[in-house]
């Protein structure tokens, strides 16, 4: 399995994607992550890949003891010269995101049967979401929407998320594996 994750590392760098080994058990889950999404985030409620409308916290901490190795993804990126962080931030996180799905499937193939990535930020696939998902083969959660807890996480691996620093912008995920 050592080498099977390698492979995933390296497939990671490849698609210039910053990549850390976690064990699973290092992954803080906090209910009040997702409070932040209740009150915090202007999407609140529209999105099918966020809350309400996904897994409970708690539901999501009995999930994530089934796996044990993750691997913190990041691919940072430069927006000194946006003039609006909020639209670049929904364009680069879907990029980002399709690198860190790319991902997934690579894992998958090599035989992480259950590899699941958790996305960076709500979905943003679609303009707007229907009474049912119209790309569930796109659907994936956002770390914060299940209670996980990026700054701490990132804190662990001696990085910082940078929250109000709108020169740079980190697009974060997490692809959990077994």
């Amino acid at each position: 399995m050592a080498q099977d994750i390698r492979s995933v590392m390296n497939k990671a760098e490849e698609l210039g994607l910053s990549a850390y080994l976690l064990d699973a058990s290092e992954i803080d889950v906090e209910n009040r992550t997702r409070l932040k999404c209740a009150y915090g985030c202007r999407g609140y409620g529209k999105r099918l890949s966020c809350p309400p409308h996904i897994i409970s916290v708690d539901e999501f901490r009995k999930m994530l003891k089934e796996y044990s190795t993750a691997i913190l993804l990041i691919e940072e990126h430069d927006t000194s010269s946006e003039d609006d962080i909020f639209k670049a931030w929904s364009r680069l996180r879907k990029g980002t995101f399709h690198k860190m799905l790319d991902l997934e499937y690579f894992a998958f193939r090599r035989g992480f049967n259950f590899a699941q990535l958790l996305r960076p930020g709500a979905c943003n696939e679609c303009e707007t979401c229907g009474e049912e998902c119209n790309r569930p083969d796109l659907r994936r959660l956002p770390p914060e929407a299940v209670g996980i807890n990026l700054s701490k996480l990132m804190e662990k691996k001696g990085l910082e998320i940078g929250y109000c620093n709108f020169d740079k912008v980190k697009c974060v995920g997490i692809l959990l594996l077994e």
